[in-house]
């Protein structure tokens, strides 16, 4: 079988999709021996990076990199010429092409009232059509969640048992290599939240939080990665306001490295994930993994985490925040309320792989059975 995977993402800037295609393929590529895979973007060479050069893989090239002359025209003749069977997309599929379609929709989060007010009216209107049209003409339909599936059901009228969960994991590799991140960034204790910046991700909640404890008396620095994505009026206007009071312990990191990142996680006191919503939200997981004490807000689809109740929040009150920020710094038995192990069994790129290898094959046969 000959599946193309949309691999534009690799292009662009890192975020969570790319996460998505890197794990579930990496670990698939050695189990779906009987495939062949073709993965398309500007950037052949960076596919090559996180793909490797296995026989079954291949790699081409879109001609253009705007988004409506791929999928008008690029994609379509691509498919015909290399007889693609199943074709892999994010969120928006071509209107037209000569094969099955496998979509995953992360999440329609821009669909739901009380979180417009975090997405622009243009893409909310033009997505919000692109999307839908794709859900409904798509062969094998993904989400990441079942937070996420439940919502598509409500918002397209889809059934159910026609969505098919495939969530994000933990890659294997998740590990520190080095441990000179505290001396590299002239770092104590600190305390970290990895997101890129826009108000949806609530990165003020947590800096309210800090400067209100003022946890720096106590030796602690606030940690932040992640790019600016949308602006944040009130964020910006409390940064400058409070400036002087909270000077050098707070780090804003635009990117870092794959490597370095790992070892933030691993050097943090606590992990903190504040965000209002979520198709998904990988980060908490990770620094689980890392076995560290982790704080994640209780809103949307990390509801599906299923975490204790003294590791959770309501995004919206940081006076709660700051009660379960103290209790999570100073309670020596905090740490033992999360399980890595229960992580790495539910959320683990082998068995997702080889889950959704099963579903596609079997879509396939019942159509050959047609």
């Amino acid at each position: 079988m000959n599946i193309l995977v949309d691999a534009h993402i690799f292009d662009d800037k890192y975020q969570g999709t790319r996460t998505y295609i890197k794990g579930l393929y990496s670990a698939l590529i050695p189990i779906a021996k009987d495939w062949n895979f073709f993965f398309i973007a500007s950037d052949v060479e960076q596919l090559e990076k996180e793909f490797g050069t296995t026989s079954n893989v291949n790699y081409l090239s879109y001609k253009s990199t705007n988004k409506f002359y791929r999928l008008l025209f690029d994609l379509p003749k691509i498919i015909k010429e290399n007889n693609i069977d199943y074709a892999h997309y994010q969120y928006i599929s071509p209107p037209f092409g000569k094969c099955k379609n496998i979509v995953t929709i992360h999440d329609i989060l821009f669909k739901e009232n009380r979180f417009k007010k975090f997405f622009p009216l243009k893409y909310r209107m033009l997505n919000g059509l692109l999307f839908k049209i794709s859900a409904k003409k798509a062969d094998v339909l993904l989400t990441v969640s079942n937070y996420s599936k439940e919502k598509i059901n409500e918002h397209y009228n889809i059934p159910l048992k026609e969505i098919f969960v495939t969530p994000n994991a933990v890659p294997a590799d998740f590990k520190c290599s080095n441990n000179n991140i505290k001396e590299k960034y002239s770092l104590s204790k600190y305390i970290l939240y990895v997101s890129r910046i826009e108000p949806r991700k609530n990165h003020l909640a947590l800096l309210k939080a800090y400067r209100k404890m003022k946890l720096w008396e106590q030796g602690y620095q606030l940690v932040f990665i992640g790019i600016e994505d949308i602006v944040s009026v009130e964020l910006d206007g409390y940064k400058e306001k409070y400036k002087l009071e909270l000077g050098k312990n707070v780090l804003w990191l635009n990117e870092v490295d794959y490597e370095d990142l790992k070892c933030f996680y691993h050097d943090c006191e606590l992990f903190v994930f504040p965000s209002f919503a979520e198709g998904f939200g990988i980060p908490p997981l990770e620094a689980i993994v890392m076995d560290k004490k982790v704080l994640c807000s209780n809103a949307t689809a990390m509801k599906d985490f299923n975490f204790k109740e003294d590791m959770t929040f309501n995004p919206s009150d940081v006076e709660e925040l700051k009660n379960k920020i103290k209790k999570a710094l100073y309670d020596d038995n905090f740490h033992k309320i999360a399980s890595k192990e229960g992580v790495l069994l539910k959320y683990n790129w082998d068995t997702i792989a080889d889950n959704f290898y099963k579903l596609i094959n079997s879509k396939k046969r019942s159509v050959e059975n047609e």
